[in-house]
């Protein structure tokens, strides 16, 4: 089965950002890391509950879902058909038990 892949505008602001963040250093380096983080946001529309829960699964009532890219987490959440891709974030940051309550 094939999951349609939505990714939200602050999951796009995320990538942009995460490329400004990268070109400061290497133009070459940013366009390089961020296009393989876009194929593997593709992988997203096969088998999207093969990667695990999140920390942050619960809230909102949504079930949301990490795929781990480098040093960089892809938090998703599954509607129906449709893998809607939330917000890119770098590993460490962590939702801690406060944040989840």
């Amino acid at each position: 089965m094939t999951f349609k892949r939505v990714i939200t505008p602050g999951a796009e602001a995320d990538l942009d950002g995460l490329f400004t963040y990268i070109a400061q250093d290497s133009p070459a380096n940013a366009r390089k890391f961020v296009s393989n983080l876009r194929k593997r946001l593709k992988t997203l529309t096969l088998l999207p509950r093969r990667c695990p829960r999140a920390p942050e699964d619960g809230l909102d009532g949504l079930e949301i879902r990490h795929l781990l890219h480098k040093d960089y987490r892809i938090l998703f959440a599954i509607d129906g058909q449709t893998v809607v891709i939330l917000q890119l974030l770098h590993g460490s940051r962590l939702a801690t038990d406060d944040q989840k309550n």
